[in-house]
């Protein structure tokens, strides 16, 4: 479990406006560095299934200004991850600042009584027991039953789903666009789907990514005075495919009817995020505001025809190839950090706990989150990580600067006529830990960034080196808390293997 340690520090609570510091050390000297930025506000805008090449300046033909100018004005990742390759784990890590695999949150979850260990304690409840003010708006994924709501997280402020997924329109109205229209849906019936401010469940009948851009200014207007941290999760682009004549207009040069309205979305979530940064800059927050925009995993591959892209990557959404957890990744602060850079290191999206600490004054105490600021700064040239990993037990991963190696389990099973990616019969996935056996590939991403070349049998003390690297990190983790029932098939080189997810 994390834990703060406050560097000398006394934080004034309440409705805080800076931290005071107190020492019963002598004064030091005069210094000519820079004095240290105050605490910022926090904003973290997390788009949902988005490619990591469907952002402009990460190579789309989709436009996004506003996003495209927040890389303009911040640090631009190119090698930044998410710790899974899935929309709950990857939450489950991001809110609590280490590997969901530590306290077992392997898979996405199936059975809705299920939530976030409550002996887990969030990056909102740590900010809120520091005077923040903390608000969650959009996707929370992790758990619906009251003991699980964000309210009950660290969270003084909520509105959006407790589920997964939901629809964004009432596909019946005019001027809403549909992909396929056959999936188009209506309402919203089921608990993990309705719409809830605080506890209270509303009816949402406008573009649902338009209300959550409102409630996002609404929340900045109000809070204008105080520091705060808000977690903003629209859920767009996620199935389903819905858009409205309004962001359609946008994107007619692009070609393929789910792929446009896909870009509709995209550009729906651009202007989200450009009117979050006018808000911040109406109240004259822009300079002491960290921004990070960033998405939960790659795009995906199942639908009836290619929709969107994780290009350059291999892989998509479940795989742990770079193309299911390599992700757009943005840090703007313009009081405590350079503008118009690209950063090339290691770093995890695990990483945002102590990075948001450390601006804010305080420490993390996190095995796996690394404070960015200075290798973002420039201050050293070593990575943020020598090793990431990933797991979906059995299936797990690895990272080590230029080496990437996944062993992921065989099977027998057909992969069946139509689209890639269809998930299978539900059931208990794998029945055995790897009855077939498991390939392992080896890849080397500064000569094969789109793994397409598996290296392991020319390496095999790169092999046995990794190997050893993760039996070490998985005698740390947690055996999952559920059994996983969904699964679904992929030619890896030729041989068919089962994802877990």
């Amino acid at each position: 479990m994390m834990a703060l340690r406050f560097r000398n520090c006394v934080l004034t609570v309440g409705l805080i406006a800076a931290f005071a510091c107190q020492s019963s050390e002598p004064a030091p000297e005069a210094s000519t560095a820079s004095p240290a930025p105050p605490p910022p506000n926090i904003v973290v805008i997390v788009g949902d299934d988005l490619g990591y090449g469907d952002v402009g300046v990460y190579g789309s033909q989709i436009p996004t200004p506003h996003i495209d100018q927040l890389a303009r004005d911040g640090v631009r990742l190119t090698d930044g991850h998410v710790s899974a390759a899935v929309c709950s784990p990857m939450r489950a890590g991001f809110h609590t600042g280490q590997y969901q695999n530590r306290f077992g949150w392997e898979y996405n979850p199936t059975d809705h009584d299920l939530g976030l260990p409550l002996d887990q304690k969030t990056v909102a409840n740590h900010f809120q027991d520091a005077g923040y003010v903390t608000g969650l708006i959009g996707k929370w994924h992790l758990g619906v039953p009251e003991p699980y709501h964000p309210l009950h997280r660290g969270f003084d402020e909520f509105y959006g789903i407790l589920g997964g997924v939901t629809s964004y329109i009432d596909s019946r109205l005019p001027g809403t666009h549909e992909w396929p229209a056959e999936r188009a849906p209506t309402t919203r019936t089921r608990e993990s789907q309705v719409i809830r401010d605080g506890f209270e469940v509303v009816e949402v009948e406008e573009y649902l990514t338009d209300v959550f851009a409102e409630r996002a200014v609404d929340f900045i207007d109000r809070h204008a005075d105080e520091r705060f941290l808000l977690m903003l999760t629209p859920n767009t682009p996620h199935t389903p495919l819905q858009a409205i004549d309004e962001y359609m207009e946008r994107v007619q040069h692009i070609e393929g009817d789910g792929a446009r309205v896909y870009a509709a979305m995209v550009v729906s979530l651009d202007d989200y995020v450009g009117d979050v940064v006018a808000a911040l800059r109406k109240h004259d927050l822009e300079r002491d505001t960290l921004v990070v925009f960033l998405s939960d995993n790659g795009c995906i591959n199942y639908m009836p025809e290619p929709i969107c892209t994780n290009a350059p990557l291999a892989g998509h959404k479940r795989y742990h190839l770079e193309g299911g957890h390599r992700v757009p990744f943005i840090l703007k602060w313009p009081a405590g950090l350079p503008q118009g850079e690209v950063y090339h290191g290691l770093a995890s999206a695990l990483d945002l706990y102590a990075t948001f600490t450390a601006a804010s004054g305080f420490e993390a105490d996190s095995p796996d989150s690394v404070n960015l600021l200075p290798h973002l700064r420039g201050e050293t040239s070593e990575p943020p990580h020598e090793f990431l990993y990933w797991r979906a037990a059995p299936n797990i991963a690895i990272r080590w600067g230029k080496w990437k190696m996944w062993k992921v389990n065989n099977t027998d099973i057909e992969i069946p006529a139509g689209p890639p990616g269809q998930v299978l019969p539900s059931m208990e996935y794998p029945p055995d830990h790897s009855p077939m056996g498991q390939t392992t590939v080896l890849y080397d991403l500064e000569a094969d960034l789109g793994e397409a070349s598996n290296i392991a049998d020319q390496h095999p003390e790169i092999v046995e080196r990794l190997e050893r690297e993760l039996e070490a990190w998985e005698a740390e983790l947690a055996e999952p808390l559920w059994v996983n029932h969904r699964g679904t098939l992929h030619s890896l080189h030729g041989q068919t293997v089962q994802l877990f997810f």
